[in-house]
């Protein structure tokens, strides 16, 4: 008969340093298991590593259990444990946003006096990510937290193109949400949704899916998006899409809806986020560059082809970056899209200049390169 006990002090489990992130101090060794702090016996023998074997597995979420009268330790482990474990530990990040339409109109319109939408706490004295589009037309903007507390918010940034805004809230000790390391988004890998869809009673919601594409192109997003399948319906805008780590991997911002269309969610990713955030807390806004041109991708970049094609200059306020020119690179990153010109400005721009490389004259034109301040 199996039972639930102590694993005995002899059953300790060789950790390899490589498995988990270990930290020398002065006289005990720190071992960290997916970031949290192991608080267990340590023994170092022989070069290696001995930690309880409950108290690792229970740390990732298994059930460990001990037959006493056949010393035969029972470590049960499955997905919908993780996910559980996954979920209560970054729902107290996740918040709800609530106000009044600024607009009668729009009341009256959406027959409903309220508008809502999701967000997530990134710095625990009250800082608070979220979609600029939820927070666009809102007044009385009131933020729930997960324990149900109501809190009154104000704005304090937000960039329309970059569809992110921040929330503060007159709050300390909140918990924030870890960010993630953009280059660790791929396709096929794990994501988690939480937010609150449709209703206030639906607070904290969670969906299930997988990252489609770690990086794609969608009509009228100004930088690129993270596609997943998994479900993001109105209310969802502002909230985090997480990895199975818990790691905030994109804000999750919209989705395409209509007969025969399934599953089709986008997510603002990290590196945007960050990007953001930086320039918000450095200039109160984000910094773009005025080249004050009117550019034209070509068709194959319309439909998401492959192109090696640059970006035509359809109308120039001067007559030395001319219309029918055409760009290619900027800052020496090639462009074939208007959200890769977006994207590489994002990547490189840093206040100053910005140089092009330009085909005079179209695709066959010769080759000459330019300066932000040479063009204005």
């Amino acid at each position: 008969m199996k039972r639930k006990g102590a694993i005995p002090a002899a059953a300790f489990l060789a950790v390899a340093v490589t498995t988990f992130s270990l930290a020398h101090g002065a006289d005990t060794p720190r071992i960290f298991v997916n970031g949290k702090r192991l608080d267990a016996d340590i023994i170092m023998k022989d070069d290696r590593i001995y930690v309880p074997l409950r108290a690792v597995n229970e740390s990732l979420g298994a059930e460990v259990s001990w037959d006493g009268d056949a010393r035969v330790a029972y470590v049960d482990f499955t997905e919908e444990d993780q996910t559980a474990m996954l979920v209560e530990e970054v729902s107290p990040c996740v918040v709800a946003i609530i106000g009044n339409y600024k607009s009668d109109d729009a009341a009256i319109q959406y027959n409903n006096p309220t508008v809502h939408g999701s967000g997530v706490v990134y710095k625990s004295n009250g800082y608070i990510l979220t979609n600029a589009h939820v927070v666009k037309d809102i007044k009385n903007l009131t933020v729930i937290l997960n324990d149900g507390t109501s809190l009154p918010g104000s704005v304090l940034y937000s960039d329309e193109k970059a569809d992110l805004a921040v929330v503060k809230v007159n709050k300390i000790g909140l918990k924030a949400i870890k960010m993630a390391d953009h280059t660790t988004i791929a396709s096929g890998k794990t994501a988690l949704a939480i937010g609150t869809p449709i209703s206030m009673s639906l607070r904290n919601s969670v969906t299930k899916g997988i990252i489609s594409s770690p990086s794609v192109d969608v009509s009228g997003s100004y930088y690129k998006l993270i596609q997943t399948d998994t479900t993001i319906n109105p209310g969802n805008s502002g909230g985090p899409l997480i990895n199975s780590k818990g790691e905030l991997i994109g804000i999750t911002s919209s989705k395409y809806s209509g007969i025969g269309i399934e599953n089709l969610g986008f997510a603002i990713p990290v590196d945007t986020v960050r990007f953001a955030l930086s320039q918000f807390e450095k200039y109160g806004c984000i910094i773009r560059p005025d080249f004050g041109i009117t550019l034209e991708q070509s068709w194959e970049a319309k439909i998401g082809l492959p192109t090696s094609k640059g970006l035509t200059v359809k109308e120039s306020p001067n007559d030395i970056l001319c219309a029918g020119d055409v760009i290619y690179q900027v800052n020496g990153i090639r462009v074939s899209s208007l959200t890769d010109w977006n994207e590489a400005i994002k990547s490189t721009y840093n206040g100053a200049s910005v140089s092009l490389s330009i085909k005079k004259g179209g695709e066959s034109g010769q080759t000459v390169q330019m300066t932000l301040d040479e063009i204005k």
